[in-house]
This record gives structure tokens, C-alpha cells and sequence, in this order.
């Protein structure tokens, strides 16, 4: 909105024990008029015609048929959302309203899945019944990865793929999040077992599960399919080197030998140089008149967790 130099001033005097008070409003200049921007009738009635198509397909035909109009993708969105909200909407809470959404489609298009409800967790979970029938032999690779606060309750979304004949295929999913502050440690780990269980029960050739570095996801693999590898994800696994080389500060137990012995061709008398970090240049860990700092030592079981899985 434009702002204009109007010395406009708004004044409000309240007198003590009076029950009306008095309000003087000043410009000095005007302002120029509103101008409505909202989504004129005809627009409104596309969109409702073509509630069915993605909102970004609707979008393109506006910019096809109207390509000087004012209108934008956000606006298009939000009404196709308003629009289609009865469709999805099913219930005022989140949960409820998804619950029985998914209960339409259960034993035809989904599997609800059985979860055991852990203390202060809410979890909601199913797959997809004819991509297990049809791949789920041929299934040798299985990730997962979330999303953070899907929702307006902070729910996490985790989706399972499968990767069948080179392609990508989703699985399971399950969104789950705090339904109060009675949630124990290990509850969100225990949940989620439920969700790996179901797709190594179906995919009995999983020969490689894959994540990022959430220990939850990393744990449910290994304890659910355990004879398959866990492989951290390359994006996050060249990112976190890549972060703690820039680090100045000493590395976790670093044996330049040790190196040598599974890469030959790291020089085995180079050793990372640094200029800080809880030891002073020159002095070994043996020699040193402290003890290590506890964040020294999660961190270089964090790095050690990460060589082993890789």
C-alpha cells in the first residue's frame, strides 16, 4: 500500500471517571482511493468450473486467456483451496478430519495401518495397497525422509519410497506429532517402528535402507530390517563432511595410518592442521591437564556413528 507525507495524526483523550472518551482523527493531505484487488465474479466461477484440475493448471489457462490481468497465483491458489476444502475437510480437528478421509479409501486404494498408541503421540499411517501387491517382491531399496510441521498441530509427515525397475515408488506414510506433554522418550521411535515393520513385512528383499541423519529413522531401520545396510543420504552425508572439515578444531581421533590402511591414497604422515578446539597445538590427549568437554565427546560419537554406517 502506498504511504503518503498527509501529517496525519490519530488523538484519543480519556478522562478519569468519564464513560465516554473523545477521538480526533487529522489529515492533511488525502489519500489516493482503495483499489479492490480481490478475484472478480468470472474468475471465481472458472476456478469453481475447474475446481477438479490442480490449481497450477487453472493458473495456466488464466495466463493464457487473461495474460495482462492483476490477479495472482496466490490468489488463484487460495480460493481453489477454499473451494475443494469440502472435499478433504471432513472434520474441524486435523486428525479427525484425516482419519476419516483415509477410512474412505481403506481396502480399496489404502491399508490403514495398525499403530499402538504411545503416550501424548498422535500417528496416523497407511500404504498403498496395489503398489506393495504389484512391486513389493521386487523392492531391493527402500528411503525414508519427513517433513517438519506439516500441519497448523506441528504433525511431521514420514514417507517410505521404494525404488522398482530404476523408478521411485511411494510406499507408506505416516504423519505423527505430540497430542499433549506426556510423550516419554522413545515414544517417537517406538511409533514409527510400526511404519518400517509394515513395508519390511511385504518387501522381503530390502537389501538397503537409506535416511538422513535422524537417529529415529536410522534405528527403526536397523531394528526392523536388520539384514539390510543403512546408507545415510549423499546430499546430507557430503554436507555434513563438509561442514566438519571447515571446523577449526581438532578431529575426532584422527589416525592418519589408520587412514593409509583403508584408502592408500592419503598421505599417512598429514595430519588436519588447526588453530583451536579444547587441546592446544603439540599436546595429546594423554598429556592433556583437562578432561574432554562432553559436547567434544557427543561429537565424536556422532562422527563415529556416521564412518560405521557408512
Amino acid at each position: 500500500m502506498d504511504r503518503f507525507p498527509c501529517n496525519g495524526y490519530l488523538r484519543i483523550t480519556v478522562v478519569e471517571g468519564e464513560v465516554t472518551l473523545s477521538i480526533r482523527l487529522t489529515h492533511h493531505q488525502a489519500h489516493c482511493q482503495y483499489v479492490d484487488i480481490s478475484i472478480d465474479n468470472d474468475t471465481k466461477k472458472l476456478i469453481e468450473a475447474m475446481k477438479d484440475s490442480p490449481a497450477s493448471a487453472i493458473w495456466d489457462h488464466i495466463m493464457r486467456e487473461y495474460p495482462s490481468t492483476e490477479i495472482t497465483r496466490k490468489q488463484v491458489y487460495a480460493h481453489w483451496a477454499r473451494v475443494n476444502e469440502s472435499v478433504w475437510k471432513l472434520h474441524p480437528n486435523q486428525v479427525k478430519s484425516a482419519t476419516m478421509l483415509l477410512e474412505q479409501w481403506d481396502g480399496e486404494r489404502i491399508e490403514i495401518l495398525p499403530v499402538e498408541k504411545e503416550p501424548g503421540i498422535d500417528a496416523i499411517s497407511f500404504s498403498f495397497i496395489n503398489i506393495l501387491r504389484e512391486f513389493g517382491d521386487s523392492i531391493e531399496e527402500v528411503v525414508m525422509d519427513s517433513t517438519w510441521k506439516t500441519n497448523a498441530l506441528g504433525h511431521e509427515l514420514y514417507a517410505m519410497v521404494g525404488e522398482a525397475n530404476g523408478q521411485a515408488i511411494p510406499i507408506s506414510f505416516m504423519f505423527m506429532g505430540n497430542s499433549d506433554d506426556s510423550a516419554e522418550t522413545g515414544g517417537k521411535e517406538c511409533t514409527l517402528h510400526h511404519l518400517v515393520r509394515h513395508v519390511g513385512g511385504h518387501c522381503k528383499r530390502i537389501m538397503f535402507t537409506g535416511s538422513d541423519k535422524d537417529t529415529v529413522e536410522i534405528n527403526s531401520f536397523c531394528i526392523e530390517i536388520p539384514q539390510a545396510k543403512h546408507q545415510l543420504c549423499y546430499i546430507h552425508a557430503i554436507s555434513y563432511i563438509k561442514k566438519r572439515l571447515a571446523e577449526d578444531r581438532p578431529p575426532a581421533s584422527y589416525d592418519a595410518r589408520v587412514a593409509h590402511r583403508a584408502f592408500d591414497f592419503i598421505d599417512p604422515t598429514w595430519a588436519p592442521g588447526v588453530s583451536s578446539g579444547w587441546l592446544e597445538d603439540g599436546v595429546c590427549e594423554e598429556d592433556a591437564e583437562m578432561e574432554r568437554p562432553e559436547s567434544e565427546l557427543e561429537e565424536d560419537q556422532e562422527l563415529a556413528r556416521f564412518i560405521i554406517l557408512q
